[in-house]
């Protein structure tokens, strides 16, 4: 009940925040273009494509050998559960339909987790690095002011975000992550959510080392880049004279994405970090698109909301049919499990 209150409370104050900036009739007059919409939603199919080959090689190194159609079929149909309430329906989900398949459910359980909790470490260490190289350096050591009014949305157009406070907004979200990716509390973890499985699926756990884990970081990372490319895609459509394309400005877009999606994930009160994202990503694009709307605070505050929720429909609108599709399509007979060393 607590979470499904305070799930609510988020909702409805970002919810009537972006309604009355979505009121704007200047916001409407820039068509939509659905080409960059559509090559949007096929980055974001791509992107998300990395993680599920890094799970692949994880269900691999445990003796798992899934078809290729059933893999996919399994993690990107099992996407859809982060939109239920909680953060474990998606990695049950996934782990059922990779059942089929010939994955143990344990092992499936396990290395789903794995995968999702190194994806989430590998964004925001990414923009953890990406805000301190390329992010403007403007004060001498931390505005702690800054940061304070950033976690409340105090931001104008005007506003320059300092690196190091944006560095140090990606490290808070580091951390519960990096403990629960170390080993000692990862393994005890896995035991407690592979408990429902371990009768009728009585195999050894695997551990992943940290070899696993460093290439995790490196594959993941790659989509998060992907995912980025997506963001920046969108601002074509929505901003009149949109970004115009550097390493830079992909590495930024890379940077505020992850942050933001990395927190809705932290914060788990909400579905899908439904709100969550969409917040942040509003407070880091509002000063990034000012300039490019002739300096309009309240434009380019509005040019934001409008970039977060199509980005959110467009993942979706991808997202269910290309789930759909590989649901009915026929994966191939299911290769029987290597048992573990």
């Amino acid at each position: 009940m607590v979470k499904l209150v305070l799930a609510g409370v988020i909702l409805i104050a970002v919810g009537r925040q972006f309604a009355r900036d979505l009121r704007r009739p200047d916001l409407w007059q820039q068509p939509l273009q659905p080409g960059w919409l559509v090559l949007a939603g096929l980055l974001y199919l791509l992107g998300i494509g990395f993680s599920a080959l890094y799970w692949d090689r994880l269900l691999r190194a445990a003796g798992q050998r899934p078809s290729v159609g059933g893999m996919l079929r399994a993690y990107y149909v099992g996407h859809l559960g982060k939109y239920l309430p909680g953060k474990a329906w998606a990695l049950f989900l996934r782990a059922g339909l990779a059942r089929a398949d010939g994955v143990r459910l344990s092992i499936g359980a396990v290395t789903s987790t794995y995968e999702v909790l190194t994806t989430m470490a590998a964004g925001v260490l990414l923009a953890l690095v990406l805000f301190w190289v390329l992010a403007p350096d403007t004060a001498a050591a931390i505005d702690w002011d800054l940061f304070r009014r950033m976690l409340t949305q105090d931001i104008t157009g005007q506003t320059v975000l300092d690196r190091k406070v944006l560095a140090l907004l990606a490290l808070v979200l580091l951390v519960p992550i990096a403990v629960a990716i170390a080993p000692p509390v990862f393994n005890r973890l896995m035991r407690r959510i592979a408990q429902p499985f371990r009768q009728s699926d009585a195999v050894p756990l695997p551990r992943p080392g940290i070899a696993a884990l460093v290439e995790g970081l490196v594959l993941t990372a790659f989509g998060w880049l992907v995912l980025g490319a997506s963001l920046w895609a969108v601002l074509q459509t929505v901003v009149s004279e949109p970004p115009a394309w550097s390493w830079r400005a992909l590495g930024l877009y890379t940077a505020y994405l992850s942050t933001a999606y990395v927190a809705g994930f932290v914060i788990v009160v909400v579905p899908g970090g439904l709100g969550v994202r969409e917040f942040f990503l509003t407070l880091f694009l509002t000063p990034e698109l000012a300039p490019l709307v002739g300096g309009d605070e309240g434009r380019a505050r509005a040019t934001a909301v409008l970039a977060v929720v199509i980005l959110r429909l467009v993942w979706t609108a991808a997202e269910l049919p290309a789930a759909g599709l590989l649901y009915v399509l026929p994966g191939g007979p299911p290769s029987p499990p290597t048992p573990l060393p």
